[in-house]
């Protein structure tokens, strides 16, 4: 999820020094993956990219994606790391996460993801009604605010409002 997929999966020209990630297989080396590769690790120091772990709605929510992202994850190529396996999220449910925080990169990453074809504005719609808005936590209509701005950004000809 986050910068990563987007320049890696998505084609983002975008710039990014971390690597997003909510779960690591096996589970038991989580620390000591973390450990070796966390912001300010000799790696991050070497190459310049750490990684970040990010928790997903409902368990604490940093990000929320729709509930059936799991079915749906992309596998990345990784030719020079055979024992590596990078999954990313399917585009629409990695625009779904970026127009809860609605930044300014954000935006720009979901515009992009509509822009090159990744995205389309019946799967979005469809998604969020069905897979994320139902377990958005507090003010779901600011929920449905953001899914109109982020709609409007990137089919403004078929926004009704």
């Amino acid at each position: 999820m986050g910068g990563f997929a987007m320049t890696h999966r998505y084609g983002s020209p975008r710039q990014t020094h971390d690597l997003d990630v909510c779960d690591f297989a096996p589970s038991t080396q989580s620390a000591e993956l973390l450990a070796l590769a966390q912001e300010g690790s000799a790696l991050h120091r070497h190459f310049g990219v750490y990684i970040q772990r990010v928790t997903v709605a409902p368990v604490r929510c940093e990000v929320t994606v729709p509930c059936d992202h799991l079915e749906r994850l992309n596998t990345l190529a990784t030719p020079t790391f055979e024992n590596l396996t990078l999954q990313v999220l399917d585009s629409h449910d990695l625009a779904l996460s970026k127009l809860e925080r609605s930044q300014d990169p954000d935006l720009s990453d979901i515009q992009h993801l509509a822009a090159q074809g990744h995205t389309n504005a019946k799967t979005l719609l469809e998604r969020y009604h069905e897979e994320h808005r139902p377990y958005l936590l507090g003010d779901l209509q600011r929920g449905d605010r953001t899914l109109n701005l982020g709609h409007h950004l990137c089919w403004p000809k078929d926004s009704s409002g």
